[in-house]
């Protein structure tokens, strides 16, 4: 009967339909509760390979110490613990060498299991059991191979359990589908050609296929659900897929991040600890544990916090109460009972909506830091009292080196002006050369010692250019003439009347320049020439170029003249003298005051020296229109209708200075103090006052603040010239300071001498 039955379905169209339907429709349920098996078994499996690779740091980081320690009781208790809350069948320890140190849940006579490379729903043991093992790992060193076998009961239940409801949905969705297409089997033969193809498709994999013919009947509608459940398998498929790669992404990234951080935190000189909010150490890394006397940084992660504050209060005095690992932001500085000093600072863990989840500490050893600052403290301190015990030296030897060299030298012009004979005077020519040599080479020394030592500093005046040619030309005029060759200036268009700069500076760098081309000419001339420069939208420069006919510079020598100690050659110094330090100070001012010297020289025919300074006109001054150049005049006996006061405490500078200002005309009234001058002062008016700063009673600079404190207003405006042995940066400065308008360093010469007279009297009418 069954058979003949059977012989009936399939004779008509209606039951083949009905097979056919039935065929598909097991055929689509079979690939989708397949499909949806194969995805929740690769579920468990990823699932129980994630456990796996959770479960193997907890392992490693239990052993690893006891293991370094070779603690087998340990390693035994750790393996039972294991064993009875991780869900592991069994625990086999090897060492290096593959021995058994501990074992758990295996006989140790039983060879163990082999390694699973992946766990296996299908597995035949009993009970189910993924076999895997871990290598323990200190420091990049392997010390041993953890082989165990985690319980897969739950999942073996897990996937029969899948299973059985696969078989249900699949059986009740035949069932459902048997009913149905019993009732519709006859107007689905149109569609069912395409719908198995479809099918077809599916069941080989293909999700592109071509759509099922949809439309508004009952078959057109099922065609348009199939299409949307392939699109929806399709697209669903495809989530998947996307975030189980995404899934993997991000575990390998933050594995990755996860270890840039420890090495990170490893690698830092800062002690680092981490603990969470319930006060569980989640990191200590190992310069912690060195700065604080602990343990291994690695072995007090899931250590309780209150346990490592009392390890780490021990290293304190006993008098320090505050506590080490404190809930305060703030930083501090913690002495330990050895003396050293660490820096312990706190900052609080937050999570997105800013509640504090832990917090950080990081201490730091600063001892060393501590001790280096300290010794370059002191050394700084070495340095300056050695400074000012030079520029103290330097003062003393030049006050009282230059006090009685003044009257040297001007005794010996004093001399050299009466009625001599030949020998006489040739006598007093030599000591007047001597004077002047010894005078050059202190003045050169001074000025280096000044420079090395960074004491030489720049100022910013207003001053006459013209006039301090003027006055460094006339330095030179009588040597000039005695030696028979000519002296020249060349001001050239387009330079102001008056600039701001270092004056002093200034005619130190040009009196060098002439000192050393009077020097080295025989014959012809010495010229100054001074030349405005095209500024280019920069700050205006001006040119000082000082040319002579005299020996000359060989090219391979010229490099050395502008180091200190250094002349040509040997022979110079023996034949002209000289210390070497001449240009060496010319060089360094240059470039003190933000300019540049060059040379140009070639030997038996002279030299050109060539210095760029950046020079700005005075406030209101015009240019110079035309070319100004002119030989240095003879000098005549200039006479000044005027009466000077003179505070002077040496007797031979008081002589001095009567007899040169007597020679122009002048009336002189001497004192030999500070307070004598006030006095003076206090009795009548004078003209003008040359000052010398130390003097017995009361100084200079006292004497020069009482006369500008005087109530009439002829004492706010007579110029006051400082007369001093004292030549320093520094003394220029309080001159300055005290009201003085002027300053003549000892010794002095005549020339020098006129240029105060000049510059503040006015000359008689009849001369």
């Amino acid at each position: 009967m069954i058979r003949s039955s059977w012989r009936t379905l399939t004779r008509s169209i209606r039951g083949r339909l009905l097979l056919a339907a039935l065929l598909v429709e097991a055929v689509m349920l079979t690939l989708l509760v397949s499909n949806s098996l194969r995805l929740q078994r690769e579920n468990l499996i990823d699932q129980t390979e994630l456990h796996v690779r959770q479960i193997a740091p907890v392992l490693n980081a239990a052993l690893v110490a006891p293991m370094a320690q070779r603690d087998y009781a340990t390693l035994q208790a750790v393996l039972d613990e294991s064993r009875s809350s991780h869900g592991i069948v069994y625990l086999i320890l090897n060492d290096s060498r593959g021995k058994v140190v501990a074992i758990s849940g295996w006989k140790r006579d039983q060879p163990p299991p082999p390694i699973d490379e992946r766990f296996d729903l299908d597995n035949e043991d009993d009970p189910p059991r993924y076999d895997v093992s871990t290598p323990i790992v200190l420091a990049g060193q392997e010390l041993g191979l953890l082989r165990y076998g985690l319980d897969m009961s739950h999942m073996a239940v897990a996937n029969r359990e899948l299973l059985v409801q696969g078989a249900a949905i699949a059986s009740g969705e035949l069932l459902l589908s048997v009913a149905l297409l019993t009732a519709l089997g006859l107007w689905l033969t149109r569609k069912l050609v395409t719908l198995t193809k479809a099918t077809n498709a599916v069941a080989h994999g293909t999700l592109t296929f071509e759509p099922v013919a949809e439309g508004d009947d009952e078959v057109g509608r099922l065609g348009r659900a199939f299409n949307a459940m392939s699109r929806a398998i399709r697209d669903r498929i495809g989530e998947l897929e996307a975030l189980h790669t995404k899934e993997q992404a991000q575990v390998r990234a933050a594995a990755e991040a996860n270890s840039r951080l420890m090495a990170l935190l490893e690698a830092m000189d800062l002690g680092v600890l981490l603990a969470d909010g319930s006060g569980r150490v989640l990191f200590a890394n190992a310069e912690l544990a060195r700065i604080w006397g602990l343990a291994d940084g690695g072995t007090l992660a899931g250590s309780d916090l209150p346990a490592i504050e009392r390890l780490c209060h021990a290293r304190l005095p006993a008098a320090d109460v505050l506590p080490v690992f404190g809930a305060d932001q703030a930083s501090r500085e913690i002495v330990l009972a050895d003396r050293r000093t660490v820096t312990q600072r706190s900052f609080a863990v937050r999570d997105e909506s800013a509640c504090e989840i832990g917090r950080l500490w990081l201490s730091e050893d600063i001892t060393r830091a501590r001790e280096v600052a300290d010794e370059l403290r002191s050394a700084k301190e070495a340095a300056e009292a050695a400074s000012r015990a030079t520029a103290a030296f330097l003062a003393t030897m030049s006050h009282e080196i230059r006090t009685p060299m003044n009257g040297i030298i001007g005794m010996t012009d004093m001399a050299l002006g009466g009625a001599l004979d030949d020998e006489q005077r040739e006598y007093l020519n030599w000591v007047k050369s001597s004077a002047d040599s010894l005078m050059v080479i202190l003045n050169d020394i001074l000025d280096y010692s000044k420079v090395a030592a960074g004491h030489m500093e720049v100022e910013s005046v207003d001053f006459d250019l013209g006039q301090l040619m003027d006055d460094s030309l006339a330095m030179f005029a009588a040597q000039a003439r005695k030696k028979g060759i000519s002296l020249e200036r060349r001001m050239k268009p387009g330079l102001p009347e008056r600039v701001v700069g270092d004056p002093v500076r200034l005619r130190q760098i040009v009196s060098n320049l002439l000192s050393n081309a009077v020097k080295f000419t025989r014959g012809g001339g010495v010229s100054l020439t001074v030349e405005p420069l095209d500024a280019g939208g920069v700050s205006p420069r001006i040119a000082f170029v000082v040319t002579d006919t005299g020996i000359g510079i060989a090219p391979d020598k010229q490099d050395r003249v502008f180091a200190p100690f250094s002349q040509a050659d040997s022979s110079t110094t023996r034949t002209y003298g000289g210390t070497g330090l001449g240009l060496a100070i010319v060089a360094r001012l240059v470039e003190l005051m933000g300019g540049r010297i060059s040379l140009h020289s070639v030997p038996g025919e002279g030299s050109r020296f060539r210095v760029e300074l950046p020079l700005r006109a005075a406030a209101g001054e015009e240019r110079h229109p035309v070319v100004s150049a002119r030989r240095l005049p003879e000098t005549c006996a200039e006479m000044f209708d005027a009466e000077v006061l003179v505070a002077e405490d040496t007797a031979v500078n008081q002589v001095l200075l009567r007899s040169l200002l007597a020679k122009h005309g002048v009336k002189v009234t001497l004192v030999s103090d500070g307070q004598q001058a006030v006095a003076a002062c206090q009795a009548r008016p004078y003209d003008l006052i040359l000052m010398d700063m130390q003097m017995p009673v009361m100084d200079g600079l006292d004497a020069a603040r009482c006369i500008r404190a005087l109530p009439a207003p002829h004492w706010q405006q007579i110029s006051i010239v400082a007369i001093t042995a004292n030549a320093m940066d520094d003394d220029r400065r309080r001159c300055r300071e005290a009201g003085m308008n002027d300053f003549i360093s000892k010794p002095f010469h005549t020339e020098q001498l006129l240029r105060v007279l000049r510059q503040h009297l006015p000359l008689s009418e009849a001369r």
